[in-house]
C-alpha cells in the first residue's frame, strides 16, 4: 500500500488549502441559513404597515373610528398637508399608504353618496394595498349598517363596526407525520453541501493526480514491479476514503450547528438526507476524477474547482431555488446531477408519510445521481487511458517541490 500512503502524505502537505475552504464554508453555512430562514419561514405573524391620514374634512366620530382601527393594525406617520412633504414621504417610503379625506366626506358618506378617496400606495411592497384593504373593510362595513335601515347614530355605527372588526378567529396549526417538520436551517445547510463537496473533492483528487503525473515520478513508477491496476486502485481507494471523510465531517458539522433544531424530527428523514448527500459525494468524486485529467497546474486546479463547483451549483438549484427557474433553464438543469440532488432534498423535506408513492421520486433522484457518477467515472477512465498512451502524459506538470 505504498501508493496509498504516498497519497495520504500528499494530502497532509496540502491540508491548509482544504482547511481554508472548510472555514469559508462553515462561515457561509452559519450566515446564509440565518438570513434565509426568515424568508422561508411559514409561521404567521401580524404585519404592521405604516399609514398616513390627511383629513381635510371636519373631525368626526367616523374618521376617529377609522384612525383608531388603523392604529390597532399599523403604525401612524403624521405628515403635514403639503405637497412637497407628501411627495418626499412617498418617494423615500417613509409611509406605506396615504389617504386623503376630502371636504364633505362625512356628510357624503352619511347621505350614502359615493365619494372616491384619493390615496397613494407604495409599489415596491404589498403593505400599501394591505392598509387600503383595511380602509375599504371599515367603510364597507359602515355602509352595511347604514343600509340596514335602522336609525343608528354615528356613534353607534362606529362602535358596531369596531366591535365587528375586533373579532378574531382561533386557528390551530397541525402537522401530519410521526415527527416534527424538518427545520429550514438544516435543510438550507444540506442544500449547500454539494458546493463544498465538489470543491474539496476536486482539490483533493487533482492534487494527488498532478503529483503522480510529474514526468520524473511517472517514469520511475513505470519501472516498478507494481501493476498499473494496483497503482490506480490504491489512488482511487485513497481518494474515495478522503471523500467519505469529507462527507462525514460536513455531516457532523451540520449536527453540531443545527442539531438542536432537529429535536423530534423523524430519524428516517435524517437518514435519507445523509444518504442523498453521500450519493452526491460519489458524484463529486467522479467529477473530480474527470477534472483531474486536465489539471496541469495550481492555477488550473483552483480555476477548475471554482468554475465547475459554482457552475453546477448555480445551474442545479443549489444557490438559487428551482422555483425561480424558467422553462429553458429548467430544461438545462435536468441534465446536471446537482438538480437531482436538490430535487431529492426537497422531496425529503416535504415527506409526511413513508409510502411507496412518496418514496419513489426520492429513490429515482438518488439512482439518477448514481448513474451520473458511473458515467463520469467511465469517461474519466477512458480519457485517462487515452492520455497515458499519448506523449502528452509526459509533459510538464507544475507542482510544489516538496511533493
Amino acid at each position: 500500500m505504498k501508493v496509498f500512503r504516498a497519497c495520504i502524505i500528499i494530502f497532509k502537505r496540502r491540508i491548509a488549502s482544504f482547511a481554508l475552504y472548510f472555514g469559508i464554508f462553515i462561515t457561509l453555512s452559519i450566515v446564509i441559513p440565518a438570513l434565509s430562514e426568515e424568508q422561508f419561514n411559514t409561521d404567521f405573524s401580524t404585519l404592521k404597515p405604516s399609514f398616513t391620514i390627511i383629513n381635510r374634512d371636519e373631525d368626526s366620530q367616523l374618521t376617529d373610528g377609522l384612525l383608531s382601527y388603523l392604529r390597532t393594525h399599523g403604525n401612524e406617520v403624521v405628515l403635514e398637508d403639503e405637497k412637497s412633504a407628501l411627495q418626499d414621504a412617498a418617494f423615500f417610503h417613509a409611509t406605506d399608504y396615504i389617504v386623503f379625506l376630502p371636504p364633505g366626506f362625512k356628510d357624503s358618506f352619511i347621505s350614502r353618496n359615493h365619494m372616491t378617496l384619493e390615496k397613494v400606495t407604495t409599489t415596491a411592497t404589498a403593505r400599501g394595498y394591505y392598509v387600503d384593504s383595511m380602509v375599504n373593510q371599515y367603510l364597507n362595513l359602515a355602509r352595511v349598517y347604514l343600509a340596514a335601515g335602522d336609525e343608528m347614530s354615528e356613534e353607534d355605527i362606529v362602535s358596531a363596526v369596531l366591535g365587528d372588526l375586533s373579532l378574531q378567529a382561533i386557528a390551530e396549526r397541525k402537522h401530519f407525520g410521526e415527527g416534527t417538520p424538518l427545520a429550514m436551517s438544516y435543510l438550507i445547510y444540506s442544500r449547500m453541501l454539494p458546493y463544498i463537496l465538489l470543491v474539496l473533492n476536486i482539490l483533493c483528487v487533482t492534487n494527488i493526480m498532478m503529483v503522480f503525473r510529474r514526468p520524473d515520478l511517472r517514469m520511475r513508477n513505470l519501472c516498478t514491479p507494481l501493476r498499473p491496476r494496483s497503482f490506480s486502485g490504491q489512488q482511487i481507494l485513497c481518494c474515495g476514503l478522503l471523500s467519505v471523510m469529507a462527507w462525514l465531517l460536513m455531516s457532523v458539522t451540520g449536527f453540531i450547528l443545527y442539531g438542536s433544531n432537529l429535536t423530534g424530527v423523524d430519524s428516517r428523514i435524517i437518514a435519507l438526507i445523509l444518504l442523498n448527500t453521500l450519493t452526491f459525494t460519489f458524484v463529486a468524486l467522479s467529477i473530480a476524477t474527470l477534472t483531474g485529467s486536465f489539471a496541469r497546474g495550481v492555477n488550473a486546479q483552483n480555476a477548475a474547482a471554482n468554475v465547475v463547483g459554482l457552475g453546477l451549483c448555480f445551474l442545479g438549484g443549489v444557490f438559487v431555488p428551482l422555483e425561480f427557474f424558467g422553462p429553458g433553464l429548467m430544461a438545462v438543469s435536468r441534465f446536471l446531477p446537482t438538480y437531482w440532488n436538490v430535487t431529492a432534498l426537497n422531496d425529503i423535506g416535504a415527506l409526511t408519510s413513508f409510502t411507496s408513492d412518496t418514496l419513489l421520486p426520492i429513490w429515482q433522484s438518488i439512482l439518477i445521481q448514481l448513474a451520473f457518477a458511473a458515467a463520469f467515472f467511465c469517461v474519466a477512465l477512458v480519457l485517462s487511458k487515452h492520455l497515458n498512451q499519448s506523449e502528452r502524459s509526459f509533459g510538464s506538470v507544475q507542482t510544489e517541490i516538496e511533493a
